[in-house]
């Protein structure tokens, strides 16, 4: 027997019809199957959760896998390690007009261009491993070691993966002569003349590298060439005084840096260390050149561009000041430590030496 839906009056099984007040039981709404125990159908299990769950956690951890790939992909690709590797192949290939396009300047008056950034070309083909040392600090720390270059973000591509470029601190070298109406010159380009006989002017804004610097437009002739590269070269001294001679014009060519008095510059970090003062490395022992090729490789300068003298501070400890060989301009004072292997700068600017960490 059933029960009718409508009025629960007992119907027969096979009735279509309620006999007691004519309900449809065709339309009664069908009784949800039961189990054995006459219970409704189990909801799905513990088995059906577990493989859903495991499904989703392998789907989130493919996910990741994915993005992880395709930000490491899109790295070494065009992203920071691409673009700063790119940035060091500018340099060692000398593309100028390239790598004026990924620079920026700290000072507005300096107008970057391919022909701006060619003493930063000179000096990287005289100082071979300076490129090297270029990319290596801009991946660790963005910013060379010298403080010349600064890794900054100039935008985004696809609103999320950085595009870099380099912040150059411009320098302002002070340039002395004793020659009235001369011209003085960077690089064959005029900057000023000479209003007197005690004439200082401060050039720049110019960029990092190396620079011959001249009077022109007189008999008197001085040159002095100079590595502005550091943070202590941003106002350089650079001399360019002529000194009378015998035949009674004024002719000297000063190659060294000199100061205001006409005298070689001291050392950066001793006053008692004069310039061209070094011997070529293959002059040295061969403990002293493994001290010298440990700093060329640690911070990025040509061993054969350079004239040293080595001293011993401390047991087990090499002192290497560096020379420019073709101007005699001290280069950096560098220690090697013979126990643990470890070089160190001298910082003129924290009176310490100190590592390329």
């Amino acid at each position: 027997m059933k029960m009718c839906p409508n009025c629960h009056h007992p119907v027969a099984s096979d009735s279509i019809f309620c006999e007691n007040c004519g309900f449809d039981l065709r339309k009664a709404p069908s009784k949800p199957k039961q189990s054995r125990r006459g219970l409704r159908t189990a909801k799905p299990g513990k088995g059906t959760k577990w493989l859903t769950r495991t499904v989703w956690t392998v789907l989130a951890v493919a996910v990741i896998i994915v993005a992880t790939l395709g930000f490491s992909f899109y790295n070494k690709q065009v992203g920071k390690e691409k673009q700063v590797a790119n940035m060091a192949d500018m340099i060692t290939n000398n593309q100028s007009n390239d790598l004026a396009k990924v620079m920026v300047s700290d000072n507005p008056n300096l107008k970057i261009t391919g022909n701006t950034v060619q003493p930063l070309l000179t000096y990287a083909r005289t100082h071979k491993n300076y490129t090297k040392a270029f990319q290596r600090a801009l991946m660790t720390s963005g910013e060379t070691r010298d403080q010349s270059f600064k890794l900054i973000t100039d935008g985004h591509t696809m609103l999320v993966f950085p595009i870099y470029k380099l912040r150059v601190r411009t320098m302002h070298p002070v340039l002395t002569t004793n020659v009235a109406n001369a011209t003085l010159e960077a690089n064959g380009t005029p900057l000023v003349t000479a209003k007197n006989s005690h004439f200082t002017y401060t050039a720049g804004p110019l960029f990092p590298g190396h620079y011959a610097f001249k009077l022109s437009g007189s008999r008197s002739k001085a040159t002095a060439h100079a590595n502005l590269m550091k943070s202590n070269d941003v106002h350089r001294q650079i001399s360019l005084l002529a000194t009378g001679t015998t035949t009674g014009k004024d002719e000297v060519s000063n190659d060294a840096d000199t100061t205001s008095d006409g005298q070689p510059t001291a050392d950066e970090d001793s006053a008692d260390n004069k310039t061209s003062t070094g011997k070529e490395a293959t002059a040295l022992s061969s403990s002293d050149q493994e001290g010298i090729n440990a700093a060329s490789n640690e911070f990025g300068f040509d061993v054969d561009d350079n004239t040293y003298t080595v001293s011993t501070p401390a047991d087990s400890m090499l002192e290497i000041k560096v020379y420019d060989k073709s101007s005699g301009q001290h280069e950096g004072t560098f220690r090697y430590d013979q126990i643990h292997s470890i070089v160190s700068e001298y910082n003129p600017d924290t009176n310490k030496f100190e590592t390329n960490d």
